[in-house]
């Protein structure tokens, strides 16, 4: 896994967030690729959180090479209801970026 591609996305994935006085940062980093992740600013207590997880942060990270799985910390919703949420989600996504596949792209 690239750890400075991983590095650039979260980066720019907290860009993005902070239009909403947000962000993330990351917490942990497995050698399996597991990723770990900690909101940020007005995220931490947000409502939408695990919208923002399923529909923005959890796709722009499995996008780098060697990521399996990314977790929120303090998440309170099952996989399950994030995936259908994201299902949901993914007619709706006017206005989230695509992200670029690498760090190289952005």
């Amino acid at each position: 896994m690239d750890q400075d591609a991983l590095g650039e996305r979260v980066r720019q994935v907290s860009t993005y967030l902070r239009m909403h006085a947000g962000g993330i940062e990351l917490s942990r980093v497995s050698d399996e690729g597991e990723v770990h992740v900690q909101f940020t600013g007005m995220c931490t207590g947000c409502p939408y959180r695990p919208v923002t997880m399923a529909a923005t942060v959890r796709p722009a990270l499995l996008q780098i090479e060697g990521i399996t799985s990314v977790h929120a910390q303090g998440s309170r919703i099952s996989e399950g209801a994030e995936r259908r949420l994201a299902d949901d989600m993914s007619a709706h996504r006017t206005g989230i970026p695509a992200w670029p596949a690498s760090a190289a792209e952005a």
